[in-house]
Order: C-alpha cells, then sequence, then structure tokens
C-alpha cells in the first residue's frame, strides 16, 4: 500500500504513515506478527489519527496492513492478559478515537482481519476488501466474547441476523461473502486493494468540506433518536451554508460549471 503514496513522512517501526497529497496512509507495519495489536500500536495508532484529523490539510485517510493480513488482532504477547483493563485502557479509547474524526476513513483490508481488527475495519466509513481477504470473530471459540466495540458497529453495519451469524459461529467471513452481507463496499482483486482505497480516498477528499460534518452526523446519528438527529442535522446545516465552499456551489450552479472548492 505504501507505494502508491508519493512522500512517505514516517518511518516508525510498527505503523507507516505516507502522504499522497490530501491524503494520509496509514500502515500497521508489523508484518511478522500479521500486524498483531500490541498496547503500543494501540496508543501510536490512536494519536496519529488524532494529529492526522487537527492536520487540516489531510482530508481522508487509508488504514491498512503491510505484508499478507490487515491485522491478526490483538497481539497476547503484548503485556498485561487482564482483558477488562487492557480493553478500557487502550482498545476503548482508540475506537471512541475514531468515531469522533471529521476526516472519512478508509479501510483497505488486504487479508485476514481477525478479533479487534473487525472492529478497526467497522470503524472506517468505506471498506475496501481483497479478494483473499476474511473477517473473523473467533472469540466464543476460545470462551471470550466479542469487544473493542464489535457488537454495537457489526449490527450496524450487516443486521442482528447477520451479526449473530458471525458472532455466535465464529466463523470467519471471506470476502465475496462479505460484500454480499454489506460488510465491505468492493472487492478487489488481489494486490488492487490499496490502488483502489486510494481512489476512493482522492474523491473524498476532492469534494467539499461539508463531507467532515457529514461523517460526524453519520457516526452520532446511530447513538440518538430521529428528534435529536433531526435538531443536530438542521444545526449543521445552517452552519455549512454559511462556508466558502457552499457559495462556490451555487456560483458554479448559476455559471453551469463545476464548483471549485477551496482545499486550505
Amino acid at each position: 500500500m505504501s507505494g502508491d503514496a508519493s512522500s512517505p513522512s514516517d518511518d516508525r517501526r510498527s505503523l507507516r504513515l505516507d502522504r499522497d497529497g490530501p491524503v494520509a496512509v496509514l500502515t500497521l507495519d508489523r508484518p511478522e506478527r500479521l500486524n498483531a495489536l500490541s498496547h503500543d500500536l494501540l496508543v501510536e495508532l490512536r494519536m496519529r489519527l488524532r494529529a492526522l484529523d487537527e492536520d487540516r490539510g489531510v482530508r481522508a485517510i487509508v488504514l491498512t496492513g503491510a505484508g499478507r493480513a490487515f491485522c491478526a488482532g490483538a497481539d497476547l504477547q503484548s503485556g498485561p492478559s487482564d482483558a477488562e483493563s487492557v480493553l478500557r485502557t487502550y482498545y476503548n479509547p482508540l475506537i471512541s478515537e475514531m468515531s469522533d474524526l471529521r476526516t472519512p476513513m478508509i479501510a483497505a483490508v488486504n487479508g485476514v482481519a481477525a478479533g479487534a481488527a473487525v472492529s478497526l475495519a467497522l470503524a472506517c466509513d468505506l471498506r475496501i476488501a481483497s479478494e483473499n481477504a476474511s473477517f473473523r470473530l473467533s472469540f466464543v471459540r476460545v470462551g471470550l466474547v466479542p469487544d473493542a466495540g464489535s457488537t454495537w458497529l457489526l449490527p450496524r453495519a450487516v443486521g442482528t441476523a447477520r451479526a449473530a451469524e458471525m458472532a455466535l459461529l465464529g466463523r470467519p467471513v471471506h470476502a465475496a461473502e462479505a460484500l454480499d452481507w454489506g460488510l465491505v463496499n468492493e472487492v478487489t482483486p488481489v494486490g488492487e486493494v490499496g490502488k483502489r482505497a486510494l481512489e476512493l480516498a482522492r474523491e473524498v477528499s476532492a469534494l467539499s468540506s461539508s463531507v467532515g460534518p457529514t461523517r460526524l452526523l453519520l457516526s452520532r446519528g446511530l447513538g440518538v433518536d430521529l428528534a435529536e438527529q433531526l435538531n443536530a442535522e438542521a444545526a449543521v446545516q445552517g452552519r455549512v451554508q454559511g462556508e466558502p465552499d457552499y457559495q462556490e456551489a451555487r456560483r458554479a450552479f448559476a455559471e453551469k460549471r463545476s464548483p471549485r472548492f477551496r482545499h486550505s
């Protein structure tokens, strides 16, 4: 995936950052461990996402994995095994952070996504999977329960029946089936998932400044009732109507041309 980006700007060991104009590509970079999530990697990923979200030059983020896996889930050799403490300290803050980002995220699932990695993919707005990708929530096979937000995110992505099938049986869902379920948006040939994710990220980054507020409305709307969401939509619409991009769109419509949005 990193080969798609034109200007690498971070060479840290477990998380690599590449930039392609307004698109940031974050690569989980522990291929020898199938990009398993160590505690340090979880903290680093959270800090990096926050910094990218605050960077107004970044308009889309792609998340992928190095090597043959997207992410194998928790690294069981990472440290303390007190599951509740680890979840509250490392996983839950990351998923909450991802939910609150202004910047749209695209998951490029280049191989297996297991355990908490399913939650990472679900916390992204769009998911592109390679033909050899699979999604695995096998917690019940080892006496645990799905975590890192998957019991909240998964039913909202695929419906309660499919979520139960995946979580209660603990069997893998492969790329073609994931597409049929609505778990992913697209499936690409092996080796092309990074390229396609980058294309979508560029497309999103070229749109107006209302992409960020739209992303937040979609995310937060899952946890409120209709009346509250209607009020939120009205408030945000009133705010973005005063932004330069809306004024440019109106001028472009009147002049019968494509809008030229200001990306700063």
